[in-house]
């Protein structure tokens, strides 16, 4: 919407519109927190570092599939 388009509506509705924008803030911060919360304590999301070279030769021997 813009900015005319706003100030056109009367008031109640301008009050809907706000109050609507900032329960979808909350929810997209609340799921958002949720997902940090989440990550943190869970396994399987370490990364590791591997050279170029040390990934191919990883990859030649079979001990990380191609697929």
């Amino acid at each position: 919407m813009g900015y005319n388009d706003v100030m056109m509506m009367p008031v109640y509705e301008r009050k809907y519109f706000i109050n609507l924008l900032i329960r979808q803030n909350e929810k997209r911060i609340e799921y958002l927190d949720n997902e940090k919360s989440s990550t943190k304590t869970g396994k399987g999301n370490r990364q590791s570092k591997i050279s170029g070279d040390a990934l191919k030769n990883k990859m030649k021997n079979g001990e990380i599939p191609l697929t």
